[in-house]
């Protein structure tokens, strides 16, 4: 059950390694034995897809000393995790194409490089006119920025604190279950 945890407890830095580009290998190799870490290097898959094969293994060799209910629920949890997992890869590899963006950038210029002379042929005093052109492509603009980060909202989520947070819940969990068994021994 102990490397069962380790497992859970860096599936959030597995998660934050590969949906933000970055390395967590530190991460890896102070919770895991050096042997599962040359199991995940060997593996072409990537971290997070092999921490939860590595999790079922664990589970399933678990099966026989638990009850079916209890099984039944760690599979579903483990099937939750792979959902999850899933999703966000989805939404990862498939971003808006480049070619929408530009477009919608280029529309944005045009309409407003071409409103003020729309308002000036409608009699606008210029004062009016800096003030709608400057309030639209502050409020367009917004939009558009806006539009770019929601393709891939990864980098603006807290990941670290998902991942530190997810690791402390397994680490009190553990720390629980431990209790428990030093209790019910007495």
């Amino acid at each position: 059950t102990l490397l069962l945890s380790r497992y859970l407890s860096i599936f959030g830095w597995a998660m934050k390694s590969i949906l933000r580009d970055e390395d967590d290998q530190m991460v890896y190799r102070t919770v895991l034995p050096q042997s599962e870490i040359d199991w995940i290097e060997g593996n072409t898959v990537d971290t997070p897809t092999c921490i939860i094969l590595r999790i079922r293994q664990l589970v399933s060799t678990m099966i026989e000393d638990i009850p079916l209910a209890a099984s039944s629920a760690m599979e579903a949890r483990i099937s939750d995790l792979e959902v999850t997992m899933g999703v966000c890869k989805r939404l990862l590899g498939s971003p808006i194409p480049p070619t929408y963006t530009r477009h919608t950038s280029r529309v944005l210029c045009l309409f407003l490089g071409l409103l003020p002379l729309a308002l000036v042929s409608a009699k606008v005093s210029p004062m009016a006119i800096v003030i709608i052109v400057a309030l639209l492509g502050y409020v367009f603009v917004g939009i558009d920025e806006i539009g770019v980060e929601i393709e891939n909202p990864f980098p603006l989520l807290p990941m670290y604190h998902l991942a530190s947070t997810i690791q402390r819940n397994v680490v009190n969990q553990v720390f629980m279950m431990d209790q428990q068994q030093q209790q019910q021994q007495q």
